[in-house]
């Protein structure tokens, strides 16, 4: 799925936002809502807290979602090394994270045992101008600065 012109706009955006349990009209962001859209879909848990559509509701540090955040960064939580499909991975843009995708899929590692290079991840909001949308994107595993466990 693509946006119609860039900017998160688009008849497909407002069905995943709405499909998500948002607003398109007041929330057009949609990488958590497509998220949320994907976990209602598969009958898994979405957060508790009400904001599915902001990506950092994916990683909390406090509540009784906590438990599901398996690392951050910058609380100095947990190992990248603990990376699966299925994770939600949230990417932070300077003030905190901003983006969520799903790993899809783990790239090589080094060797045995150690976290892989880089990580297929299937999100919406990707891209940008005519050619966002919903799609697999590869990132090298430095830019991913949270995980969360929500299968």
């Amino acid at each position: 799925m693509r946006e119609s012109q860039g900017y998160n706009a688009g008849p497909g955006v407002a069905l995943l936002v709405k499909g998500g349990g948002g607003n398109y009209a007041t929330r057009p962001e949609y990488c958590g809502f497509t998220q949320a859209y994907a976990q209602r879909h598969c009958g898994l848990p979405i957060p508790r807290n009400g904001m599915q559509g902001a990506a950092n509701a994916w990683f909390p540090l406090t509540g009784p979602d906590a438990w599901r955040t398996v690392f951050q960064r910058a609380a100095g939580r947990g190992s990248i090394d603990s990376i699966r499909v299925g994770q939600k991975a949230g990417f932070d843009y300077g003030a905190g994270i901003h983006h969520v995708g799903a790993v899809a899929e783990l790239g090589r590692a080094v060797r045995a045992g150690r976290a892989p290079r880089s990580v297929w991840t299937w999100a919406g909001n990707e891209g940008t101008s005519t050619a966002a949308g919903v799609k697999r994107t590869l990132y090298p595993i430095g830019a991913i600065d949270g995980l969360a466990n929500w299968n």
